[in-house]
């Protein structure tokens, strides 16, 4: 009995334990559990204000009744007698995020394509009989939850916006590494005059605002004749990442026990294999967790890859997707939240893979 009394304690225990967490977890899942709703309601659905917008609605709110889109010839298309390539209950595929979309009708010789994804439920101008332009000739069906957003991101350059920040993200976390691992290391256990002060100075660096910068780095990306290539935000992005990470890893290197040193120089070793052999295997969580912001930083980054890319396919995953999907005041919020839901799996993969690592990392620069 009293064993049973001691499991029940442990179980309730850890029952409250979650409970007490369970409004923190709530509060940061949200964002990300309200993006992903967005990104798999219809537009009919996404739009309708008097629907619940944390979950799906089968039906119109105002109307009662299931959400349609009526296909009606455009002004500009000359009247002709119909041709249904589909019937009703067949699947249409809205035409925007295809590159050669299926005609779902012929009016005359003119294909008349789907303007959303959908079931035909209804036909309105049957087969053979003349269809005039603005007639609603039939009426599609939709259903949440959709993968249309999702799908619609393949007619864009959403892809190779992604592959431009991950390769940029990957050459800044090399060069930031390879710059601020030497300088942190120098900075916090070789004694110089200036020091302590070069390592301030080193910080507030990166308190400098980029909206300051961007202008005369713009000038210096024209020189060089690089703008408008990745290789203007690769030398240009580790003006932030490396002063930060270098500041962040100085904590790390001064709590390593100079001991370890002494001893590794007593043995003969230099320096450089001192650091490289001993030291680094030691600071490896807080390099990680160095490597993790710089990526972090360098894949958010927005004011540089708006200001050196102009080309659209060229451009990063922020700047495509504000520039592409925002246009004027009018913000498409499907493809926004299916582009913000994938264009975050790099980096909770990052953080998913090194999260002890980077949280012993975090914890050794924050007690010592």
């Amino acid at each position: 009995m009293p064993r049973i009394a001691l499991h029940w304690r442990g179980i309730r225990s850890q029952l409250l334990s979650y409970l007490g967490l369970a409004p923190f977890l709530a509060f940061a899942l949200f964002p990300f559990y309200w993006g992903l709703i967005t990104s798999l309601k219809a537009d009919a659905n996404l739009y309708d204000l008097k629907a619940n917008p944390f979950w799906f609605s089968p039906v119109d709110r105002t109307t009662g009744k299931p959400y349609h889109k009526d296909i009606i010839l455009p002004a500009s298309l000359s009247e002709g007698p119909i041709k249904w390539r589909i019937g009703i209950g067949a699947h249409t595929t809205r035409s925007d995020s295809e590159q050669t979309p299926e005609a779902i009708a012929l009016v005359g010789d003119t294909e008349v394509v789907s303007p959303v994804d959908g079931t035909l439920s209804e036909i309105r101008v049957a087969d053979g009989q003349i269809a005039h332009a603005n007639d609603i000739i039939g009426v599609i069906q939709v259903r949440s939850p959709t993968l249309t957003h999702y799908r619609y991101l393949t007619s864009t350059s959403f892809y190779s916006w992604m592959r431009v920040s991950l390769l940029t993200g990957l050459a800044v976390v090399v060069i930031t590494l390879l710059l601020s691992v030497p300088a942190a290391y120098g900075l916090a256990r070789l004694s110089f005059p200036g020091n302590r002060t070069i390592g301030i100075a080193i910080f507030l660096t990166y308190l400098i605002p980029s909206t300051i910068l961007f202008i005369p780095f713009s000038q210096l990306v024209a020189a060089l004749k690089i703008d408008n290539t990745i290789w203007s935000l690769i030398l240009t992005y580790p003006t932030f990442t490396v002063p930060f990470c270098t500041w962040l890893l100085m904590g790390f290197f001064r709590a390593v026990p100079k001991e370890i040193e002494e001893r590794a120089l007593l043995d003969g070793a230099t320096r450089l294999q001192t650091l490289r052999l001993v030291v680094i295997p030691v600071v490896l969580p807080g390099i990680l967790t160095a490597a993790i912001f710089a990526f972090t930083l360098s894949f958010q980054e927005y004011v540089y890859g708006l200001t050196f890319i102009s080309s659209t396919v060229k451009r990063t995953l922020p700047v495509g997707i504000t520039v592409d999907m925002v246009r004027g005041d009018v913000y498409f919020w499907g493809p926004l939240m299916a582009s913000a839901i994938i264009g975050s799996i790099p980096v909770v993969i990052l953080y998913a893979l090194s999260l002890d690592r980077f949280i012993s990392g975090m914890t050794t620069g924050a007690v010592k």
